[in-house]
């Protein structure tokens, strides 16, 4: 609590966020603005006693503006798959990216969120429409962040966007019989209680949930463990003993989200798993980001083997591929990893990169060529 105020000031806040009353964006409007991506599919492998799937669905703001418009959009995908025998029964693992449960933050909030053009101007008018909840929120909640003001936003907004992460992630997994690394989603150190993610009074986090077949979410979550510096504002990192393995039907599973898959130290916990198989959720913006040049490890200090020639001349892509999992994945006993990047335009953010694909302790050449509105699809069999 940061600060008291008088319980009469509270409630004429909270009445004029009543007559605030919010107009959800319709129907034929969401379907005139939400993308109709070209699908790119690339298949690996010849095995079939299963599939390590990672999907980068072709998102924007529309995408989110309702809980039914963001399972249609990641639906789309899974019925592609499904349509070209890319799934098994129970036998399947799907990836998908870093942050795509994040912006479950605006859904079901008033249309006019929606008219901004910015991500700022979208937060604010966001603020406007709960503002006694944010009020409340702000004065009343733990704090953590030097950014209290992004921290109060995702706190407020914390439970619905756990429900409809968990709602939209356990209908896929249910409804096409496959297991879901579901990207990851900031909340509020959740924690799974008899089912059900529940967000509680602790810091916020990078969290990654994974689902079952049947559409149960595991009990145990991914934390990122180096968020970079634009995140360590409001994000607190994870522990790395914590993080999980997950067992799967095609044998055991481990995820590192995004940054997390450029330390040394995260490949030695992944030894000692004995997993087989790695997801890497990734984000990346902004557009042009691929092909700037690489300033180093954002906001922690080289690993040793960083090439100090490499800072400053090679590409963000070249560092990638040498020094997250394309070049650090040695372990032999992991038969298949895949790393997935966000894509879309989210207002006036615009994420970009290409997955990194490896099979049987082997770099696979991602053959993808970048079209407009692209969503893609990458399979490994196993």
């Amino acid at each position: 609590m940061r600060f008291p105020v008088s319980f009469s000031v509270f409630v004429s806040i909270f009445i004029f966020t009543i007559h605030c009353q919010k107009q959800i964006v319709p129907q034929e409007e969401i379907s005139r603005y939400v993308p109709n991506p070209k699908i790119y599919i690339q298949k690996e492998g010849m095995a079939k006693r299963g599939s390590f799937v990672g999907m980068e669905p072709y998102l924007n703001k529309y995408s989110y503006a309702t809980e039914d418009s963001f399972y249609l959009a990641l639906n789309e995908y899974f019925r592609m798959a499904k349509e070209n025998e890319l799934l098994f029964v129970d036998r399947s693992i799907v990836v998908l990216p870093e942050y795509i449960g994040t912006w479950l933050v605006v859904t079901a909030e008033d249309k006019s969120i929606f008219a901004t053009n910015t991500i700022q101007e979208a937060m604010e008018v966001l603020v406007k429409h709960n503002l006694g909840s944010f009020l409340w929120h702000y004065l009343f909640s733990n704090s953590y962040s030097s950014d209290t003001l992004k921290e109060t936003l995702f706190r407020m907004k914390a439970w619905q966007m756990s429900d409809r992460y968990q709602s939209v992630f356990a209908r896929l997994a249910r409804e096409y019989r496959v297991s879901i690394v579901a990207g990851s989603i900031v909340l509020p150190h959740p924690k799974v209680i008899e089912g059900k993610i529940t967000p509680t009074d602790g810091p916020l986090e990078n969290v990654s949930f994974y689902f079952h077949p049947d559409g149960r979410v595991d009990d145990q979550m991914v934390r990122k463990l180096f968020p970079i510096v634009d995140e360590k504002e409001f994000l607190k990192e994870g522990k790395l003993e914590e993080n999980p393995s997950y067992q799967t039907p095609l044998g055991k599973l481990y995820t590192m989200v995004c940054a997390d898959s450029w330390f040394p130290e995260v490949y030695k916990e992944l030894k000692k798993t004995e997993s087989e198989l790695l997801a890497v959720p990734s984000f990346v913006s902004p557009a042009d980001a691929w092909t700037t040049k690489w300033q180093g490890y954002n906001g922690y200090a080289n690993p040793k083997d960083v090439d100090p020639k490499d800072i400053g001349s090679i590409s963000e892509r070249a560092a990638w591929k040498k020094y997250a999992m394309s070049g650090r994945l040695k372990d032999p006993k992991v038969k298949a990893g895949i790393n997935v990047f966000f894509r879309g335009e989210i207002w006036d953010l615009v994420a970009s990169g290409d997955a990194f694909l490896t099979l049987t302790g082997k770099s696979v050449l991602n053959l993808v060529k970048e079209e407009k509105n692209q969503g893609r699809i990458y399979v490994l069999y196993l």
